[in-house]
């Protein structure tokens, strides 16, 4: 069970700012082709396959589970780095550390050779105190010499020293750039505790700390010029030490989204298991029978817009046409379940969105950021004419737009031969074929979007028919927690 700590402050939310997109507008179509290959790939999930349990492997570089650490005690943390196929112990260029600018004061066991993000292969230095009271220090070495600093903390360490009892390499905050946390030890009296110490390295695309601003002043950063910087939160190191979460590897490494659930309720919002909860109770809303276009009728869950609130999408799928209709739902921050507005028209095709993985351009700027998903849409325009369209949805102030991006229209002769091949972008620049393939890329490339593939993990809404509300917030929790595969 989580323990539970009093916030000592009450934290105002910073709303991000939305851009506002302009785009042409589609037309609907006679029907649509049967075979659309941007809606293959996605199954429903049975209620049998649903039952059954998967078990998790442990990957390469994952930490101690906490049986092995029980089992195994401090020197099972202390292997921690080295045994999880992320590093090396380091012994310095002549095996005894005589070869460099090393410390004097180096803690030769807490040494390890690392490939970290933006440093390439680098070898990480822990060196005690000086005067023996305070924080052990940690630097970056390359060829015997620091090119790297990490950042101490916010208020100084009065007590004395002990020892830098783990060291461990992980992307702890799930931003897909590798962190580092250790584990020391402080003596103060007659007494001995452990604090967790966590790196993060800087990521552009980090909106955490605009969304809360006033966590922003625990943040510490050291900057340089010869590689990525990495920061320390303070707030979330008091966290993990009020939570009792400092004492092993295996105790911190999942505790990211419970700190984030944590800062997010003292800002007023619902946390994860609360909110799925909530769609539970509301699911007479969201899973309302369909009698029409109903060869499939699914659902995922996932944050579309960064706004720490999930979204339930519901999609139904099917009739001669293979037509899709799409509704989202999502939870405003007094719990209620709201079916958000789109730009969709009535009576025109919808994007085929039942898809198991899509391509996705994120945008970051001081206004916040945003995610555009590509979509695409196969439309039956006449019996020997199909239209192929690409565009991209993103939600925006609880409002899901579609931005049409380009179409391909193939006209068929009457033995199936292709007799013309017309692409254009939506202000009807005229693409060649390839330049249509690539033309979300060159789209959002151009306004300097990273791209990602995204997975997507839809479910038969008919599976939750007679489940109670613990059964269904179990189902809803594996499609939320295997959004990313």
């Amino acid at each position: 069970m989580e323990k539970k700590i009093w916030p000592k402050f009450l934290m105002p939310a910073l709303i991000a700012g939305c851009i506002l997109l302009s785009g042409c507008a589609w037309g609907g179509g006679e029907g649509k082709i049967d075979e659309s290959a941007q809606g293959k790939g996605s199954e429903e999930i049975s209620a049998e396959e649903q039952a059954l349990g998967e078990e998790e492997e442990a990957g390469e570089g994952q930490a101690l589970t906490e049986a092995q650490a029980a089992e195994e005690g401090w020197a099972a943390e202390e292997r921690q780095a080295e045994e999880g196929g992320q590093s090396t112990k380091f012994q310095g260029a002549d095996g005894d550390f005589g070869s460099g600018e090393w410390p004097e004061n180096i803690i030769k066991e807490q040494c390890f050779e690392v490939e970290l993000d933006g440093w390439g292969k680098v070898t990480f230095v822990s060196a005690s105190p000086v005067s023996g009271k305070g924080e052990a220090e940690f630097f970056l070495f390359k060829d015997g010499k620091k090119v790297y600093t990490f950042p101490g903390s916010r208020t100084p360490q009065p007590d004395e020293f002990v020892e830098v009892r783990a060291v461990s390499f992980t992307d702890y905050n799930k931003d897909g750039k590798k962190d580092v946390i250790v584990l020391a030890s402080y003596r103060n009296g007659g007494s001995t505790r452990s604090a967790a110490e966590i790196f993060l390295q800087e990521n552009a695309d980090n909106m955490f700390y605009m969304d809360y601003p006033d966590i922003e002043s625990y943040r510490v950063e050291a900057k340089s010029e010869a590689g990525p910087s990495f920061y320390r939160d303070g707030f979330l190191e008091e966290y993990l030490s009020a939570q009792q979460y400092a004492d092993k590897i295996s105790d911190i490494s999942g505790t990211w989204t419970s700190y984030m659930d944590y800062v997010g309720r003292l800002n007023g919002f619902w946390d994860t298991e609360g909110q799925l909860e909530l769609l539970a109770a509301n699911r007479d809303k969201w899973m309302a029978d369909v009698d029409y276009a109903n060869d499939r009728y699914c659902f995922t869950i996932r944050d579309m817009d960064y706004d720490g609130q999930l979204a339930v999408i519901v999609a139904n799928q099917g009739g001669t046409g293979n037509y899709t209709y799409s509704k989202f739902y999502e939870l405003d921050r007094e719990g209620n379940l709201n079916e958000l507005e789109t730009s969709f028209m009535e009576g025109d095709s919808q994007p085929d969105i039942i898809m198991d993985e899509m391509t996705v351009y994120n945008e970051f700027s001081a206004e916040g950021m945003r995610d555009y998903y590509i979509v695409y849409d196969d439309i039956k325009l006449s019996p020997d004419t199909y239209m192929l369209r690409v565009s991209s949805l993103s939600v925006q102030d609880d409002f899901v737009l579609e931005t049409p991006l380009a179409s391909k229209t193939t006209v068929y002769g009457e033995n199936g031969s292709v007799i013309s091949v017309v692409s254009v972008d939506c202000n009807g620049n005229t693409l060649t074929e390839e330049e249509f393939e690539d033309f979300p890329e060159t789209y959002y490339g151009n306004m300097g979007c990273s791209r990602r593939i995204e997975d997507f993990f839809w479910m038969d809404v008919g599976s939750l028919a007679g489940k109670s509300d613990e059964e269904i917030v179990e189902l809803l929790r594996r499609v939320y927690e295997q959004r990313d595969g």
